[in-house]
């Protein structure tokens, strides 16, 4: 028996219940889903916008960057995801502006909102209070969805992700069908019972994959499209919650400048793990690629391991493989 399946070990190692939020992670989705139903975007609905710009850091950030990737296929309008304290100058008061913290106190994108709120821009808050909640109460062209408080930020994604992205949907600026969205629910509810701590290592592929990585440095590579973020989101949960360094890069990016550095430091790099976020369909020439860069570097690695990616739509993808991670 290994410690994943020790549960009184678990408990030890993870002293604020990170795990536990995880294994709910089904039903914050379906939170979610109801309090997009309920939330008033009278405020900012009935417009039409030149683009949505998101702004947010961390765990309150990675909602845009996903939202972002999987609109590319079906909305008109431009789409940006912004990580610092400034709002680029393209940005004007015809665009939306999302803003994303779980906190509602997050310096960087604070300083966005003051931008846009300068400018006169139309926004939409996404948060559990703090100084967004105080200021939605006194900007007239905001609605504010608030959601569960009591979290670290990293684990209250499906509250931050799900409410904006039917939001959105509402708003029509993105096509969300709910086919899809009940397709990528229902296979998490099936892989949130595979992967529960009480599942042994031989039946449980999360448990596997983490032994699988142990005490090598992770790496893991996303394709072009939404498995991008998904990739950055791995490597943020490994950092955050694994307390371990971890790097990502995309298919075919990497294939212009990091495939060649695997050439040299081979002793170091044995102790690398790299995962892959495999999708078998997209564009042909990504499956060659990835094939073609296993053979060339895994001489230079500890472990590949690939991650399956569940699901028809790109949200039932999407959402199951970021649970996976």
């Amino acid at each position: 028996m290994n410690n994943l399946d020790h549960l009184d070990k678990l408990r030890e190692l993870d002293p604020q219940g990170m795990l536990a939020v995880e294994e709910g992670f089904y039903q914050q989705l379906q939170q979610g889903v109801e309090i997009a139903g309920q939330s008033d975007l009278s405020k900012i609905s009935g417009k039409k916008y030149s683009g949505v710009v998101f702004t947010g850091m961390g765990g309150s950030g990675i909602s845009g960057d996903i939202i972002t990737a999987l609109a590319a296929d079906s909305s008109q309008a431009p789409m940006v995801s912004v990580k610092g304290y400034r709002l680029p100058r393209f940005i004007t008061k015809d665009w939306l502006v999302v803003a994303s913290s779980y906190s509602g106190n997050t310096e960087e994108t604070l300083s966005c909102v003051q931008q846009a709120m300068d400018m006169g821009a139309t926004m939409l808050f996404i948060t559990s209070g703090g100084r967004l909640e105080q200021l939605a109460q006194n900007y007239d062209s905001v609605s504010a969805i608030t959601v569960p408080a009591g979290l670290q930020p990293r684990g209250a994604f499906g509250y931050l992700f799900m409410p904006a992205y039917l939001a959105l949907a509402q708003l029509g600026l993105l096509a969300v069908k709910q086919s899809h969205i009940e397709e990528g629910l229902e296979i998490v509810k099936k892989l949130s019972s595979q992967y529960n701590r009480k599942v042994e290592t031989g039946k449980n592929f999360a448990k596997q994959v983490a032994v699988n990585i142990g005490d090598r440095l992770p790496l893991v590579y996303g394709q072009e499209g939404y498995l991008a973020p998904i990739a950055y989101r791995w490597k943020c949960e490994i950092n955050e919650n694994a307390k371990t360094p971890c790097f990502w890069a995309q298919f075919p990016e990497l294939n212009h400048n990091e495939t060649v550095g695997w050439e040299r430091l081979d002793k170091l790099t044995k102790d690398f793990a790299l995962i892959i976020l495999s999708r078998p369909e997209g564009h042909p020439r990504i499956r060659a690629r990835v094939e073609a860069t296993k053979k060339l570097i895994d001489n230079n690695l500890g472990k590949v391991i690939e991650i399956p990616v569940k699901g028809q739509s790109s949200f039932a993808q999407a959402i199951s493989t970021l649970y996976t991670g």
